[in-house]
């Protein structure tokens, strides 16, 4: 099914395949788990909006996945995701504000901000569910919203300071210094520019990318208005 998988991923989908690849995941071997869900993964690019009904079937399959411990099935549930968000992000925007809800995002914040430290996925795969997030805010005001709801927020300034937002605190000695700009409630420059110095340049792209999404957007007519008279 892998390598059918590859060649005619539609073809799966259209007659079923995905729900017999996924249903009784959890029964398997972690071995099969893996070709099953790589399968699943490879049917999830370029679906159709005739398509959605299949995907919609099994997408809390997927979403059960993100949080395994298995870092390759973790893996593969993430391009399911990000292949998904591709495919319906310009063409079915209400199928995409159905599959990118509260509990999907709650999943993906928790890889990306992972309670344990050090992130499971890879750092390319890391990078792409920043994307999707910022391709699905882009699209969406109502996934905007979700995703403000579910706390986005907390996981860039992470990204972007290398500090979590509960421990900001504990910097506001550096707050109030010549050199430092107050960053976070009180988060020294320095911290920061030695966490984007570690930090790989396209997540920190893709993380502002999303916070771009996330702003309202300016008034009509701003940015001219700014270049007239202060230019």
């Amino acid at each position: 099914m892998e390598k059918i998988s590859e060649e005619f991923p539609s073809a799966i989908v259209r007659e079923g395949g995905l729900a017999a690849l996924l249903n009784y995941l959890d029964f398997f071997s972690i071995a099969v788990q893996r070709t099953a869900l790589q399968a699943a993964s490879n049917c999830c690019r370029n679906v159709t909006s005739e398509q959605f009904p299949m995907i919609r079937g099994v997408w809390p399959i997927i979403r059960n996945c993100l949080a395994y411990s298995d870092q390759r099935l973790v893996e593969f549930a993430c391009l399911c995701v990000i292949r998904v968000v591709d495919s319906y992000h310009r063409s079915s925007v209400e199928n995409l504000e159905s599959l990118v809800d509260i509990d999907l995002i709650k999943a993906v914040n928790q890889l990306l901000l992972p309670a344990g430290g050090s992130p499971l996925i890879a750092s390319n795969t890391y990078t792409l569910l920043l994307r999707a997030l910022a391709t699905s805010a882009r699209a969406s005001p109502k996934i905007t919203v979700t995703l403000l709801e579910a706390d986005i927020v907390d996981t860039l300034y992470q990204i972007l300071t290398g500090v979590l937002p509960s421990a900001s605190e504990s910097h506001s000695d550096q707050g109030d210094a010549v050199d430092g700009q107050g960053l976070g409630g009180g988060l020294a420059d320095m911290t920061v520019m030695e966490n984007l110095a570690h930090r790989p340049k396209d997540q920190v792209e893709e993380a502002l990318s999303l916070v771009s999404e996330l702003l309202p957007p300016l008034p009509k007519g701003f940015l001219s208005f700014f270049y007239v008279d202060y230019c």
